[in-house]
């Protein structure tokens, strides 16, 4: 037989394990707040984003319109556009006055 525990001794454990049962708890909810507050943060990160995405899309289809219509120039025998061009070229970019505007998938 296990010898049964006084009212004392049983008085004594019930402080430490409510303490521990209060700090889980106490934990848990501002683990919970910190992540909420997390997730709002990124959440306005993204927004704040992708407006820049949208600008930076409309400044793409805008700088490959402006460069087709040098590239037609140069080919046409405009000798500023050809030297751009050349330039360009030299620098590593190509234009291609074919291209379709690409969108990238969200």
């Amino acid at each position: 037989m296990e010898p049964d525990m006084s009212h004392k001794e049983r008085a004594s454990l019930e402080l430490p394990v409510l303490l521990l049962t209060a700090a889980l708890i106490i934990w848990a909810v501002f683990q919970t707040v910190q992540l909420y507050k997390e997730r709002q943060n990124l959440t306005q990160a993204f927004d704040n984003q992708e407006q820049l995405v949208v600008n930076g899309k409309k400044m793409r289809t805008q700088l490959d319109a402006l460069a087709s219509g040098t590239k037609r120039l140069a080919d046409q025998g405009n000798a500023n556009a050809q030297l751009i061009v050349q330039q360009l070229a030299k620098n590593g970019i190509s234009i291609n006055p074919n291209q379709q505007a690409t969108t990238a998938p969200k």
